[in-house]
């Protein structure tokens, strides 16, 4: 992460510049978060990522970002720009302006060419087909990436370097090589039928990344998946190899929407040596102010259930509650029940007030400090936002 230091003469006078030329502009949001966290003493500090915390906030918190885009229309139809995403506060208050995340690109109608704080090749192609345990291929978080995009009679590529891990560190700076992990990925439509097929190789510089980012995979991974439309059912078959662990994935999964519901099961035969396929199925269901999802997962020996559910009350208030449970997990750690109840009130001008109770059992839960679909924080919250 990189320290910049602005001020307000500067930004100013860079905006003011660059509106003045009609080819160019400068835009900014932001957004804001004022919260207190209680966990209850639920989990002891042991447990949580931190000593005496759990997650990222217990007691108030609060933090600001600000992000800035400028663009430049080129003669040739080219378009430049350049985004950042700034952190200007949080409870350690007077910190200096940093740069979370810096993206330049040039695009046109049909090609893009990305440098920065963006995703991988194969990660931005790849369609799978339900939990296939074969497919990780790497997301990025962080990295620095370079990345081309293309497309060309109705089929997407995309082709992608990584040039630095997640904690600023460059290849060229710290190994013998300039980039690593090259990663291609496709994907179109033909009609009915749909495609995708992704590539990434091995990385040489393990764990130079993945210290870093728990998302990235060392391993060199190929997968291809084809689907088609039948009598309203959209119906995915895909391919996943694992080459590095010489492991591989086959699975289908069929989706159908019947009225506000849409069903969908899928099935993946599993070659990894744990003798343990996945499925599993998800039944959604929306109609005016409510909106529930049912899941359930068979993965890898552990049954998961999971239940998100909303209530539009009108006036700006909604009302959730969720569940997800894997009491069978042979990990005594994942082994439980995490639940939440959510309350949220939109104070109109993109602010909202969100009032949370979540309790977890489980280790990932705890230590991540998110519970269920929306990611709520362990214990009692209480948070204002808004963005602008």
């Amino acid at each position: 992460m990189k320290s910049i230091l602005l001020t307000t003469t500067a930004i100013v006078a860079f905006a003011g510049a660059a509106v003045a030329d009609g080819h160019a502009g400068v835009s900014f949001s932001g957004d804001f978060t004022l919260g207190f966290n209680d966990d209850n003493d639920d989990v002891d500090s042991a447990s949580a990522t931190s000593a005496g915390k759990i997650g990222d906030n217990d007691g108030f918190y609060w933090e600001g970002d600000l992000n800035v885009t400028g663009t430049a229309a080129l003669d040739n139809g080219v378009t430049a720009s350049a985004s950042w995403e700034f952190d200007i506060t949080d409870e350690d208050n007077g910190q200096p302006i940093s740069s979370d995340g810096v993206l330049l690109s040039l695009t046109t109608d049909n090609a893009g060419l990305y440098l920065g704080d963006t995703s991988f090749a194969a990660e931005t192609q790849w369609k799978s087909a339900g939990d296939m345990e074969a497919d990780g291929f790497s997301e990025a978080d962080g990295e620095n990436v370079l990345r081309g995009d293309v497309s060309v009679a109705g089929i997407d590529a995309s082709i992608s370097l990584a040039l630095g891990n997640a904690d600023g560190g460059l290849v060229a700076e710290d190994t013998t090589e300039d980039y690593d992990q090259l990663s291609f990925g496709a994907s179109g439509d033909l009609g009915m039928f749909s495609f995708a097929v992704a590539y990434q190789e091995e990385s040489e510089f393990a764990p130079y990344f993945s210290a870093e980012n728990g998302d990235f995979n060392d391993s060199e991974i190929f997968g291809i998946s084809a689907g088609v439309s039948v009598a309203g059912a959209d119906i995915t078959v895909a391919y996943a190899s694992d080459e590095t662990l010489d492991e591989n994935s086959t699975g289908i999964q069929v989706s159908y929407p019947f009225g506000p519901i849409t069903g969908t099961v899928y099935y993946v035969a599993e070659d990894d040596g744990s003798d343990e396929d996945n499925y599993g199925a998800t039944v959604a269901y929306a109609d005016g102010p409510i909106a529930v999802t049912l899941d359930y997962d068979y993965d890898q020996g552990v049954n998961k259930v999971g239940l998100d559910g909303t209530y539009d009350l009108g006036n700006g208030f909604t009302i959730g509650a969720g569940m997800y449970d894997q009491s069978d997990d042979a990990t005594d750690a994942n082994n439980g029940t995490d639940f939440y109840v959510a309350g949220m009130y939109d104070l109109g001008g993109g602010a909202e007030l969100l009032v949370t109770y979540a309790d977890a059992e489980t280790a990932g839960a705890i230590a991540d400090d998110e519970v269920g679909g929306p990611d709520y924080q362990v214990g009692t919250t209480v948070e204002v936002s808004f963005s602008f």
